[in-house]
């Protein structure tokens, strides 16, 4: 398994990283959605040239603008998540999910939860301080995207469906009884957390400022 976090701010990568239909899709969108999919795509197809060693051009990898990013088979599975000011990549041999948020997001904790979350993983919420409350609501939230990542699920119909919450080491689907493992990671001004049955003890984050 490999992931890496890439700060917003390196300077853009070259055009060339992209392949003809990812620049085709680019020139489709419009501003700041174009921008990021340019971003996304070419960090994506560095990251990985640099883990199996080959060409940008050779990484055999499809991300059209709205789907899921996926490998050829045999190459394994990829994953990416990003906030206003920063990306997350993961790769592994089996299906992976990665979510990233900023750990100082402004959020309404106990709204969202009961709004969105099961029944099971509300319990105690209430009892909490405030402060207490939202980094729980954050790190459950984290845990259940992307877990749906890892289900190539939707967050509209999964979301309440998933069960995570304190340190638990794996995520629950209530209604498909699908599990998954889920670890967390903290960088800086951001947490991650990683949907993946591949054994995670001892990963790092990769940095990749430049």
């Amino acid at each position: 398994m490999a992931l890496w976090l890439i700060p917003s701010a390196p300077v853009p990568l070259p055009a060339a990283l992209l392949s003809p239909e990812e620049l085709i899709a680019a020139d489709a969108l419009a501003g700041r959605r174009a921008d990021q999919y340019r971003f996304t795509r070419a960090w994506l197809r560095r990251c990985l040239s640099r883990h199996f060693d080959r060409d940008p051009g050779l990484i055999p990898v499809h991300a059209p603008p709205g789907q899921p990013a996926t490998l050829d088979r045999g190459w394994g599975f990829v994953s990416i998540s990003h906030s206003h000011d920063a990306l997350a990549l993961a790769w592994s041999v089996l299906p992976i999910g990665i979510d990233l948020e900023r750990s100082d997001r402004s959020f309404h904790a106990l709204t969202l939860a009961r709004r969105f979350f099961c029944r099971r993983d509300l319990d105690g919420l209430n009892s909490m301080s405030s402060k207490a409350c939202r980094s729980e609501v954050l790190r459950q939230w984290l845990a259940k995207e992307a877990a749906i990542k890892w289900q190539r699920g939707s967050l509209a119909r999964d979301l309440s469906a998933w069960s995570w919450s304190g340190n638990a080491e794996v995520a629950n689907h209530l209604d498909h009884g699908d599990r998954v493992r889920i670890r967390h990671y903290q960088f800086g001004d951001w947490q991650i957390a990683v949907a993946c049955d591949v054994d995670q003890s001892g990963q790092d984050l990769q940095i990749c400022l430049r």
